[in-house]
This record gives C-alpha cells, sequence and structure tokens, in this order.
C-alpha cells in the first residue's frame, strides 16, 4: 500500500487520467505478478493497495519499463508527491503495516 498526494487544483485531471490507464501499464503490472490494484481517493490522497505474490519481481518488471515511466511522469504533473521514478532510492513510497485485523472466515 502507499498513499499519494494530489495537487487539489489538478484533482479532475488526476481522476480523467486514471479512467484510460494505457494497457501497456497494465500489461507491465500483470507481467510483474500483480494479482489485484485497488485506487482510492478522497480529497488529496490517493490510496494505491497492490496485491502481488512477490515484490521484488514486481518491482524488477516494472522499473524501467517504458510505458510505467511514461505514465507515472504524466500522472506526476497532478501530484504533490507520490510515484517518482527518477527517484533510484524510493521510487514508490510504500507503506508498513503496523496492525490489522482479520475476521472469522465461517460467518
Amino acid at each position: 500500500m502507499y498513499i499519494q498526494r494530489i495537487d487539489p487544483e489538478h484533482k479532475d485531471e488526476y481522476l480523467e487520467a486514471h479512467e484510460d490507464v494505457p494497457e501497456g501499464v497494465s500489461d507491465a503490472m500483470r507481467r510483474g505478478g500483480v494479482t489485484a490494484f485497488e485506487l482510492y481517493v478522497r480529497d488529496d490522497l490517493a490510496v494505491c493497495i497492490l496485491e502481488v505474490e512477490d515484490l521484488d519481481a514486481y518491482l524488477d518488471e516494472v522499473d524501467g519499463d517504458e510505458a510505467v515511466e511514461e505514465w507515472e511522469r504524466f500522472t506526476a504533473q497532478f501530484k504533490r508527491e507520490g510515484v517518482d521514478v527518477d527517484d533510484a532510492d524510493e521510487p514508490i513510497p510504500f507503506m508498513d503495516r503496523i496492525w490489522t485485523l482479520s475476521g472469522d472466515e465461517n460467518r
């Protein structure tokens, strides 16, 4: 999971961009083993939930992918902070899970 901050002046453009995510981006995510990806937006926050079997394999697949880099540079203009393909140390600002509640699957 990671959070990005949308520039409030460009929220509509950010939302519109996600109405047509390039197929090359989706393909790279699938090749990287993504089983599910969800994006939630509230005010200036975009919460991204990424489910993947092997995070390192996913990162290896999307790192340097031309379609992914082009997409992230395009959407960067609508954000204050978040994914930055030019940040070699932390291109995706992943969060640490500190607590979880699991329900009873029999209910």
